[in-house]
């Protein structure tokens, strides 16, 4: 389950008798204290009820956790479930705060750069209406970003770009389906006369175009791997990526698509990065550090970034025992942007959540709505789910001596993670936790 959040390339490239190397040489995990399984109460001067009738009256009841937010360049906003209508329109409304009163300008989705920035593109288009969203968000989004609470996101988008100065971007941190990013680097690359640089753009889309149809076939049970294969067009997708990123540094193009293109490039070379780590060190590879790259690069040196992501992922700390490959991507964010990272998680101890039964997410991928079973016992959700008000945020780090090992549930995007836990301490992962007592399965599409 851990793989799912923290490496899911890993996930698929290194499972089997056959491919044993890097659990070889992974270094040795810390053993974790026990975990406490008592049910605490929380001091009612820790919580701050959330109105959440109106975006004005959210907008009153949060401004203590807007003031802690507002003078960070990166702010992550985690999710509890990858498919619950509240984690979305609750940070969509936090968001919009950021953005509107606050100066910050790029939202971060767990999503492929090239697509999300082909979804950005079409969106400033003035011509663009919320009709046109459905099949752009089918297109280029992973299944778990296709709900209508999405659509919400995109539609003020519009909105607002069409009547500010100053745009705000979508753009992705995540490492699947680089297809996109292939391809953009290709058409960008077209007039550079250069046969080694066209050969690479070439190569490149080649593995991008395998890589990709890979995945999409691995959530078919009848598919029969082809694991020599797809390790070679892993390592020369590495190469290649490397060899267009190298070639861009001296390559003479306006500043903005000279940006896009590193992005693209960068975000393909971490894509392939699982295979040349194996292929030249026999080891695992971090998405979380990918993640956390990718957001550095994004947020530039003026850019305030907000990134919206799994709990497991923007946490500081690892999101479960034995996992050797660093922090969560908030370690490395921390270390990045020192004194200057603020991380939110959100939870919810029941009601539904939309899932897929793919055994890995694409944007083909059928969300449905599914129970979310009673919290666990002496989890940290058991316990949050007493406090009388049915949303309502807390600083973490005010826990004082109740912040303890606690299971905390990660609820991933597929059918049978939600009843994965991960022992926690809340102060040393995030700085504060909003919490929706039911919550309710995203809508889809409209």
């Amino acid at each position: 389950m851990k793989t799912l959040f923290r490496s899911l390339l890993a996930a698929a490239l290194f499972t089997g008798a056959s491919c044993t190397a890097s659990a070889q040489t992974a270094p040795a995990a810390p053993v974790a204290p026990a975990a406490d399984t008592a049910r605490i109460t929380l001091n009612p001067a820790l919580i701050n009820a959330v109105n959440t009738q109106t975006f004005e009256q959210f907008r009153e009841t949060v401004r203590p956790l807007i003031a802690q937010m507002a003078g960070k360049r990166v702010v992550s906003m985690g999710e509890g479930t990858h498919g619950t209508a509240e984690f979305y329109k609750l940070r969509f409304w936090l968001t919009r705060i950021l953005v509107e009163e606050h100066g910050f300008d790029r939202l971060a989705l767990e999503n492929t750069y090239g697509d999300t920035y082909l979804l950005n593109q079409a969106l400033q288009q003035r011509r663009s209406t919320p009709a046109s969203l459905k099949p752009l968000m089918q297109r280029h989004l992973l299944a778990m970003w296709q709900n209508q609470e999405m659509a919400d996101v995109l539609t003020w988008m519009q909105t607002y770009n069409r009547t500010h100065r100053r745009d705000v971007e979508l753009t992705g941190i995540d490492i699947m389906f680089v297809t996109a990013d292939a391809q953009l680097l290709q058409a960008g690359l077209a007039k550079v006369r250069n046969p080694e640089v066209q050969a690479a753009t070439a190569q490149l889309l080649k593995n991008a175009q395998y890589n990709d149809n890979y995945w999409y076939k691995l959530s078919d049970p009848a598919f029969k791997r082809n694991r020599p294969e797809w390790l070679a067009n892993g390592g020369e997708g590495y190469k290649a990526a490397d060899k267009v990123l190298a070639a861009l540094a001296t390559a003479k193009l306006p500043r903005k698509q000279q940006e896009v293109l590193a992005g693209a490039a960068k975000n393909a070379r971490l894509a392939f990065d699982v295979f040349y780590q194996y292929e030249v060190f026999k080891r695992n590879s971090s998405r979380d550090s990918a993640f956390a790259e990718m957001t550095k690069f994004v947020a530039g040196p003026r850019h305030k970034v907000i990134v919206w992501s799994h709990n497991a992922h923007v946490a500081r700390t690892v999101a479960a025992a034995g996992d050797s490959n660093g922090g969560g991507t908030g370690d490395f964010l921390e270390r990045m942007f020192q004194g200057q990272y603020y991380v939110l998680a959100t939870g919810t101890a029941g009601g539904t959540f939309a899932a897929t039964t793919d055994r890995f997410i694409s944007p083909a991928s059928v969300m449905t709505a599914h129970p979310l079973p009673q919290a666990k016992a002496g989890s940290w959700e058991a316990s949050l789910s007493q406090v009388a008000s049915p949303v309502y945020f807390f600083n973490t780090h005010q826990l004082g001596a109740q912040d303890l090992q606690r299971p905390l549930r990660l609820v991933g995007q597929t059918v049978g993670s939600e009843d994965f836990y991960s022992d926690t301490q809340l102060g040393k992962s995030y700085d504060a936790l909003l919490f929706v007592r039911q919550s309710t399965a995203a809508t889809p599409l409209q």
